[in-house]
């Protein structure tokens, strides 16, 4: 039976100060990543490397490519009822604190404060007192009266609070404070990556079960700590335990912190993952037996979609367990293969019941050391990623290995929007809204276009929502 080991958060890491992000995605090292030799056992690789290694093939023409991580951030609340101090703006990191709005308009530049009046009372009395209202609306669930004022000048939230609840028995008064969504708040491109596929801050809110197999997970990364992730331990027998590099990353870009370095695609998710990697005499390999197993393990979880980001051989059993979790309506995502152009089909990604990522840089190129052919169905961002690194911090990575997750996260997203609405539908969905790359159509190299995130098919009007959690 595999060991169920501890969720993230178990240990407290030294909490370092935020470096400096890339400004762009399009600045980064070559590739350090060595494809280890593949055996008749069935061995898989895990298909990314360091660094950002420029877009070729296709036709597309060379050139590197780098990534950064994110940025920006609300600040925090003014002083209210509580008498807090006005907090600054522009911290750094995405951020889901409160600030008192202070804004131009109906509100001359004043503080504003929110009144929760009893059902029928009116606001003459505290027009009275030289207050202004800018809005009001009954609310159902709280059986009252909301009302926005704008304080008299010289008048403090503070002292507007208690002159209201006193003059008012049975109202509730506070500043009107500002929520923000848990967004990535970029700056200077560096969160480029997301902004190629629109993903915003409205699909974070979304809380999948998604499942993912891969390396060892640092489950302490400052990234990774105190999020809804379980990691369970395939059979590897007495073979050496993997690195934890690869399932890192890509355990982040799913999952990170959103006040982390390295935040995530859907940080409120619940993430269950396998390791079912060993170290290799070439690297991190996994063989068709753990990788059978760890797909076992991830559908008696419960998962919806299920992140593979790896490369092999074909192979019988593997072919038979993934595609009886496609027909249970569980999504298989893979990584298409870091073999260049001219390599044969890697596994699983080349099944007809898996979904193919292919990785394409900032300039919607062609990953120079992607895998092509027929089988391919979508791309997405994979050059010059900026993700977990192994320990703390983050490194830019590239591969089919970290396009993978933008896919597996948007169909997730996707398969919540509509949960009744069959897979194959899902599927089409995000196929039919792709961005078209390459040649007109579909092709081999770019599949059927660049993901898109959900909500922001062509033609199709944006979704937004304010929410921060499930």
């Amino acid at each position: 039976m595999p060991e169920k080991k501890t969720v993230a958060g178990a240990k407290q890491g030294a909490d370092l100060s935020r470096r400096a992000l890339l400004r762009r995605i399009g600045l980064a090292g070559t590739i350090a990543y060595t494809t280890p030799a593949l055996t008749a056992l069935g061995m898989a690789h895990a298909s990314g490397g360091d660094g950002g290694d420029g877009g070729g093939g296709g036709g597309s023409g060379g050139g590197g490519s780098g990534g950064g991580g994110s940025g920006g951030g609300s600040g925090g609340a003014s002083g209210g009822a509580s008498g807090g101090a006005s907090g600054a703006s522009g911290t750094s990191g995405p951020s889901g604190v409160s600030q008192s709005i202070n804004e131009e308009g109906d509100g001359g530049g004043r503080e504003e404060m929110l009144l929760a009046l009893p059902a029928g009372q009116g606001t003459a009395a505290i027009e009275a007192l030289g207050y202004r209202v800018l809005g009001s609306r009954n609310n159902r669930t709280l059986n009252r009266r909301l009302v926005r004022l704008e304080l008299p000048a010289g008048r403090s939230a503070a002292q507007a609070r208690a002159e209201l609840t006193n003059r008012i028995p049975g109202s509730t008064a506070d500043a009107n404070h500002l929520y923000t969504t848990d967004d990535f708040m970029c700056r200077d491109g560096s969160c480029a990556a997301h902004e190629m596929i629109s993903w915003s801050g409205w699909p974070s809110a979304f809380a999948p079960k998604i499942g993912m197999i891969d390396t060892g997970i640092n489950v302490g990364h400052e990234a990774l700590r105190g999020q809804k992730l379980k990691v369970f331990q395939a059979d590897i027998g007495d073979r050496n335990a993997s690195g934890r590099e690869h399932g890192t990353a890509i355990a982040a870009l799913l999952l990170g912190r959103m006040d982390s370095r390295t935040p995530g695609l859907l940080p409120n998710a619940r993430l269950v993952a396998v390791e079912a990697f060993h170290r290799g005499r070439g690297g991190d390999q996994a063989d068709a037996f753990s990788l059978a197993t760890a797909v076992d393990l991830l559908l008696a979880e419960g998962v919806s979609v299920i992140n593979l980001s790896f490369s092999g051989p074909e192979n019988a059993v593997l072919r038979e367990v993934t595609a009886r979790a496609a027909s249970r309506s569980v999504a298989l995502v893979a990584a298409a293969g870091n073999g260049g152009a001219g390599a044969k089909p890697a596994y699983p990604a080349a099944w007809p019941h898996v979904i193919a990522v292919t990785a394409v840089d900032s300039r919607q190129r062609i990953y120079r050391q992607a895998n092509q052919g027929p089988y391919i169905t979508l791309s997405a961002p994979g050059v010059g990623i900026w993700t977990a690194a192994s320990i703390s911090g983050g490194r830019l990575k590239s591969g089919t290995s970290y396009a993978a997750p933008f896919v597996t996260a948007a169909l997730a997203v996707q398969r919540m929007r509509e949960p009744k609405v069959p897979l194959q539908r899902s599927i089409k969905h995000l196929i039919d809204c792709a961005t078209d790359l390459g040649k007109a159509g579909y092709d081999p190299v770019y599949g059927n276009g660049l993901i898109s995130a959900p909500g922001y098919c062509k033609g199709e009007a944006s979704e937004v929502f304010s929410v921060s959690g499930e």
